[in-house]
């Protein structure tokens, strides 16, 4: 009888644990200590479903302060962001295998702080809310927390690239126009003379005539000198007959 009583109630024991472990577990974020204002990778564990049903979303509120957050890709599952909550929608996830949920995000720059990321767990039939945040001085744990992160200093830095300056500007070079002489191209197949060639023509024709003219005013003086020789010596030969 009394090992009978014994055995049922470490049965019972054992039952209300087995009932009790979903409210027992945590979704921790990992890391649970970080630089303020440092950008990395935050992940989140879900280590079980609602009493044996399956996980389909997770719905979490980002705490203030946080900016340049997005969901990092999981396979099965699709990320985004609204506002301040990011969203995973697919699985589902069975009640009793683990996954993580990672978002990336630049932490703000408040060190000695701790900040908390409510979450709400999903499921195909109810849900889990990881919402309750720890009232200062009070001694229990809530059944249900809400994922918690220390904030350490010294306050990230980003350091900016360093200024680009600009190359001085290559002026382009001065290209000096050899001076321009227009001469009349030949077109082939034809005795059309260049420019050129018509001016050596006018060139040629002016001396041609300017010589023609020369030469025959010469003929002419030459002709009225000999007429004028020829009669002084007719009339010198006249007036030596009449003198004798």
């Amino acid at each position: 009888m009394i090992r009978r009583t014994l055995l049922l109630s470490a049965g019972s024991a054992l039952a209300a644990l087995t009932i009790a472990s979903p409210a027992l577990a945590h979704i921790d974020p990992d890391p649970t200590e970080a630089q303020a204002g440092s950008t990395l990778s935050v992940a989140f564990t879900v280590e079980h479903g609602c009493d044996g049903s399956p996980t389909i979303q997770l719905d979490m509120r980002l705490p203030e302060g946080v900016t340049e957050a997005s969901p990092d890709p999981i396979d099965g599952w699709e990320g985004s962001i609204d506002a301040d909550v990011v969203t995973f929608v697919g699985g589902p996830l069975p009640d009793d295998q683990e996954g993580t949920f990672s978002v990336t995000m630049t932490l703000p720059p408040t060190p000695d702080t701790t900040i908390y990321f409510p979450f709400v767990q999903r499921c195909e039939v109810g849900e889990i809310r990881w919402i309750a945040i720890p009232t200062a001085g009070a001694g229990d744990e809530p059944e249900e927390p809400a994922p918690a992160m220390v904030l350490t200093g010294p306050v990230a830095t980003t350091t900016a690239p360093p200024a680009t300056t600009a190359p001085a500007s290559t002026a382009a070079p001065t290209t000096t126009a050899a001076a321009a002489t227009t001469v009349a191209p030949t077109v082939p197949g034809t005795d059309a003379p260049t420019s050129t060639d018509l001016a050596a023509v006018t060139t040629d024709e002016n001396g041609s005539q300017n010589t023609g003219t020369w030469f025959f005013v010469a003929s002419i003086a030459a002709v009225l000198g000999l007429g004028v020789f020829v009669a002084f010596r007719a009339r010198s030969a006249r007036n030596s007959r009449d003198a004798s």
